[in-house]
Order: C-alpha cells, then sequence, then structure tokens
C-alpha cells in the first residue's frame, strides 16, 4: 500500500513475477486447447510421459522470453511442470517441426475471441522479420571483402514478411499471415481475409494503408465478412494524352473512397504500427527456422505469444 501526497493510501495492484506470467502463459494454452478439442497425447499408444497442450504451451513460452529450447528445459526444471524428469531440448525442436500450423491458427483464434468484442475495426498492414542474426560489423566486413573471408554474399539469409490482422481496441492479433519472398501487400490480403472468415470474427470496418488499394479486396472484405474497407487511392493516371491527365478511378468501390472515406477510422491505422513495435520490441525481430514452414509457424507462435500477454495485461482470468 502506497501513500499520496495528500495522505490518502492508494492500492496498487502487484505486477505478476515472471514465474508467475510463465505458469499464466502455459494455462491459457491449456485451456484453449481443451476447448477446442485438441487430445492431450499424439496417439492411443503413448506413452503418456509429455503432454502435447503443455509442451504447446513451451513453445509459445519460448517466444515470449526470446530463448533458446536448451534455456528453457532449464527453466522447466524449477517450474515443476512435469511430474517426472522435463523433457531433452531436442523434443521440443521435434515437436516445433511436427505442429500442424492449422492448429496454431486455431488457437490464435480461440484466445483473441476471449478479449474481442463484436463489430471490430481492422487494421492490417505487413513487417519484416530478419532470417539471421549477424551482426552488423559481420555484414560489413562481408561487403568488403567478399569471398575473400571464406564467405559470399548469398550467405546473407533475407527477410520474412509478415501481413497482421489486429483488433484496434484491444491490440489482439486476429490472423497472421507469413511468406519469405517480397511479395506485394495487397497479394497477400486474400489470405488474411480467409483466416478472418475462417475465425468467425464480427467485424465492422477494415483499414488499411495505400499497398492494399484494389477493388477486389473491397469486393473480397464486403462479400466474405460484411464489412466497409477504408483504403485510400494510388496515384494510378495514365500519362498526359493531347494535354490533360486520366483521372478516372476504375471500380465501384474505390470510386466511393473519393467520396465515402473515412479519415476518422483510417487513422487508426496506426495500432497495426504499434502492435509490429512491441513483438519486435518484447520478443524478437528475428525468426530462426531455416525453411519457410518452420518460420512460419514461429511467427504464429510469436502472435499467440503476443495476444497471451495482452490478456494478462488485461487481468483476464482463468
Amino acid at each position: 500500500m502506497a501513500v499520496s501526497e495528500d495522505g490518502i493510501s492508494v492500492h496498487r495492484r502487484r505486477s505478476p513475477s515472471k514465474r508467475d506470467r510463465l505458469a499464466y502463459v502455459i494455462k491459457v494454452t491449456s485451456l484453449v486447447l481443451v476447448g477446442l478439442g485438441v487430445p492431450r497425447y499424439s496417439s492411443e499408444f503413448s506413452n503418456r510421459l509429455y503432454d502435447v497442450h503443455i509442451k504447446i504451451g513451451v513453445l509459445i513460452m519460448r517466444q515470449y522470453l526470446d530463448a533458446s529450447f536448451r534455456e528453457i528445459c532449464s527453466m522447466l526444471s524449477s517450474m515443476k511442470v512435469w511430474k517426472g524428469k522435463v523433457p531433452d531440448h531436442s523434443t521440443f525442436v521435434k515437436f516445433s517441426k511436427r505442429i500442424d500450423a492449422g492448429l496454431l491458427d486455431r488457437t490464435l483464434w480461440a484466445m483473441a475471441h476471449m478479449l474481442c468484442g463484436n463489430d471490430m475495426v481492422i487494421a492490417v498492414d505487413s513487417t519484416g522479420f530478419s532470417c539471421s542474426n549477424a551482426s552488423r560489423h559481420f555484414v560489413k566486413r562481408l561487403k568488403e571483402t567478399g569471398s575473400k573471408i571464406g564467405y559470399t554474399n548469398d550467405a546473407k539469409k533475407g527477410f520474412s514478411k509478415a501481413s497482421l490482422a489486429v483488433d484496434t481496441s484491444t491490440k489482439m492479433i486476429l490472423a497472421c499471415d507469413c511468406i519469405d519472398s517480397n511479395n506485394a501487400d495487397v497479394k497477400r490480403m486474400t489470405f488474411l481475409i480467409d483466416d478472418l472468415a475462417d475465425g468467425g470474427f464480427s467485424v465492422a470496418f477494415v483499414v488499411a494503408d495505400k499497398g492494399y488499394d484494389a477493388e477486389y479486396v473491397h469486393v473480397e472484405i464486403k462479400e466474405r465478412m460484411n464489412a466497409t474497407a477504408f483504403i485510400p487511392l494510388r496515384n494510378m493516371s495514365k500519362p498526359a494524352k493531347l494535354g490533360r491527365r486520366e483521372t478516372r478511378t476504375s471500380g465501384f468501390n474505390r470510386g466511393r473512397m473519393k467520396f465515402f472515406f473515412d479519415k476518422e477510422k483510417y487513422n487508426m491505422r496506426s495500432i497495426v504500427e504499434t502492435v509490429n513495435s512491441m513483438v519486435k520490441r518484447k520478443m524478437s525481430d528475428t525468426v530462426y527456422g531455416r525453411t519457410e514452414h518452420t518460420r512460419h509457424k514461429e511467427v504464429l507462435l510469436r502472435c499467440i505469444a503476443h495476444n497471451a500477454r495482452r490478456l494478462m495485461d488485461a487481468g483476464h482470468l482463468i
């Protein structure tokens, strides 16, 4: 209890300890997986030593702490999650490769439904995750010397591009699409719309920047989610002919943006930038998977860890 300058006692909420936070992540993950009907053991002939629910919770906890599998195993020995011996780190490595990305999507949706309401305003944007943890000095020397130090420029990995759909009122991540190649944002919008529709979210408005300006994006948002999109128009005027420029806007829905564009709602798009920053600062801006499939699951686990953090900060009880 603290005392203010006016002499009035003020009750301060105790910040949960690190151990409490990790225990919360495992408990809320197990609660979600039970609700999804996921069996606790992968086979009826399993030796019943290690719970699948807890193993998924440990993978999420690893992203939450930005720790290696060996570090996580050393923490589990003190947390007493299992009654018996703590699994070796190779158990989690193999399990992370075997886990289904569709199950992670459903876990992300179910966790988001715990806090999100109806008629949401969703903001969409993409961000990049580095695929290499090389130091700047190493990259600089690599450019200067080339193959003289035994490496080539091909040794530097690229990045993974993740497109996120975020609820602007709760900062919960509702859908995530990740790909290695540097595709245009508008090409990945269809996959996000599919995830939002399959997740059963109640959406009123979708806001995105000019990179998502396309007539078919407006049509899919209207038909699949019964929502309205606010996307500013790109400058797509044709070259001048006979001293005049063609400024006609193609598409009925794109044409409506000239007259019915809600700038107040569009300004909420900045919240997705905030969520991108939260994920990278609190966890990491690097993914360590060697294939596109494993990197996609790693980003999904990171998004689930972010949602678990938001539930904890909101005081959601389990």
